[in-house]
């Protein structure tokens, strides 16, 4: 099992931009969590097999310096099966693997108004390699 946390308290110091000073950066969320366990099975029927699963937490952020335009927290989910046996290894891995709809990215245009790029969705690998 692995995990990690990170709270960022970030703030712009200096800024050549009226009243960013004092603000937080854009894209860069306070807290951040990920958490991922794995099992691999070493005897019996199922040698070979590994399971694991996990989920990955963004808290909100801004996609401005002037902190107008906010980026919400978000919650992903993991997983990937494999078999290995006689040197080969053949695996499937599904990131976001509820297919959540969230904002990865906004920023403002030259307006100021948002603009924001949705997340990456449902994405599922197939990998077959060899050791030789």
């Amino acid at each position: 099992m692995t995990g990690s946390y990170t709270y960022l308290d970030a703030e712009i110091t200096s800024s050549n931009t009226a009243g960013e000073q004092g603000n937080s950066p854009s894209l860069v969320p306070e807290h951040q969590a990920s958490l991922w366990a794995k099992y691999n099975f070493d005897t019996g029927v199922l040698q070979g097999l590994n399971v694991g699963a996990g989920v990955r937490y963004v808290g909100s952020s801004f996609g401005d310096n002037a902190n107008k335009i906010n980026i919400g927290a978000y919650t992903l989910v993991d997983a990937e099966l494999s078999y290995e046996k006689n040197g080969w290894k053949g695996s499937i891995k599904a990131s976001n693997l509820f297919d959540k709809t969230y904002y990865g990215n906004c920023s403002a245009d030259a307006a100021g108004d948002p603009m924001c790029i949705y997340g990456e969705g449902r994405v599922i690998k197939g990998i077959l390699s060899a050791k030789f």
